[in-house]
Formats: C-alpha cells, sequence, structure tokens
C-alpha cells in the first residue's frame, strides 16, 4: 500500500500490528466484516490522534521497502512469506488496477520462484522482496515476436 498505491497510514509493520487489529476485531464484533486493511486504517487514524508529539526516537527507513529484503525472507516462516506475496498481490491487483505490473499466477507460484531466487542469489540479500517478485510479473507478450 505504501510502495506501490502511495497510500498513506500503512507504516507499521505486521509485528506492530497484529495483536492491534486482533483486539480492535475483539472488542468490535460488529466490524468482522472489515478487511484487515480497513481496520488498519482505522487504526491508523486512532494512533495519530493518540501520538504523542515526541517521535524523535522512531526508526525512519530510508527505504522505501523498509527491511523486507532477502535476508528478511530467509528469517520467517513460510507463512509469513506467503502472507508478504499474497498482501503485496492483493495490492496490486486491487488498490492498483491500473498498474502495468500483471501477475496472473497464485501466491504460491510466485512464493517458490522467489525462495528459489533467493535461495540462489544468497549475495542479493538487501534486494527488496517486492523487487524479487517484479521480477516474475507477466511479461506482455503481443509486443514480442514469435
Amino acid at each position: 500500500m505504501t510502495w506501490t498505491v502511495h497510500k498513506n497510514g500503512f507504516n507499521q509493520t505486521p509485528e506492530q500490528l497484529m495483536g492491534k487489529i486482533s483486539g480492535y476485531y475483539k472488542a468490535h464484533p460488529d466490524a468482522s466484516g472489515l478487511s484487515v486493511l480497513e481496520v488498519w486504517e482505522k487504526l491508523d487514524a486512532r494512533s495519530k490522534i493518540d501520538a504523542s508529539a515526541d517521535d524523535r526516537g522512531a526508526e525512519v527507513w530510508k527505504n522505501a521497502h523498509w527491511y523486507l529484503n532477502g535476508d528478511w525472507w530467509g528469517q520467517v516462516s513460510e507463512d509469513q512469506e506467503l502472507g508478504f506475496v499474497e498482501g503485496y498481490l492483493w495490492c496490486v491487483r486491487t488498490q492498483a488496477p491500473d498498474s502495468s505490473d500483471k501477475y496472473s499466477a497464485s501466491p504460491k507460484v510466485y512464493w517458490k520462484k522467489i525462495n528459489a531466487f533467493v535461495i540462489a542469489h544468497p549475495k542479493l540479500g538487501d534486494e527488496a522482496v517486492a523487487i524479487t517478485l517484479r521480477r516474475f510479473r507477466d511479461r506482455d507478450t503481443a509486443r514480442s515476436p514469435r
């Protein structure tokens, strides 16, 4: 949402939000039809109201993809890796429908390709997973001669 669609408010990690999102659903049973992203936006709006004016100690990422690179990929569970791919594809498909990047395969297919790439290219550990995923986007075959 932050990198591809350029929406504000999606600036916390899943680890920072899991408990807050789960807590929101528990405290608001009527919100069960809301997507995680809708709840995330509500939590972001609330955190802006509750935020302290002193954010000098906050970590600031200069890289648009934060720490989500090949090194990260190798340190998290398969479920977290697959969750990243599912979330990224959902974002591109639903929030950036005019994007020139198209992904027609399943998240599991892309997960396998990313995993193989990261294992085969360990020296590229600082490459963002989103950039690695982009290597496997659909190619526009209409332009290439057969």
